[in-house]
């Protein structure tokens, strides 16, 4: 998962760079979904199995974003987490499933958005 991870952050990059900004938003969200999947994998920190990361009937995207604020220790960072990826998220719908088209600083900030977040996620889980 952390290659899916990494992969798709290469692949927004590269869709900036050929003007495909609206493309590379939808790959820098899942970025960090996928990273997040493989840190609960990994972590030390009562590890979630990818098996048991699936939950039946229930939004898998914030079934792994409420798994990964449990796990941060300060509840404000926990809950700014959180609401940085909702943000970046809301990009990636409106990139999948609406009209909008997104300029080249649209992707970029979304691709610093993810850079970020996976930043985080390494501060607050290591670098595994």
């Amino acid at each position: 998962m952390k290659t899916k991870a990494l992969d798709n952050l290469a692949s927004s990059q590269l869709l900036i760079n050929n003007r495909h900004y609206t493309a590379s938003v939808h790959c820098s969200y899942y970025a960090v979904f996928q990273y997040m999947k493989y840190m609960l994998a990994h972590t030390n920190n009562r590890p979630v199995s990818y098996s048991d990361q699936i939950q039946e009937g229930a939004d898998s995207h914030e079934n792994i974003l409420r798994l990964i604020r449990d796990r941060i220790n300060d509840p404000r960072k926990a809950r700014a987490f959180g609401q940085e990826v909702r943000d970046l998220k809301k990009y990636r719908v409106s990139a999948d499933y609406e009209l909008t088209e997104f300029t080249d600083l649209d992707g970029l900030v979304c691709k610093e958005k993810a850079d970020g977040l996976i930043a985080k996620l390494k501060t607050y889980f290591g670098n595994l």
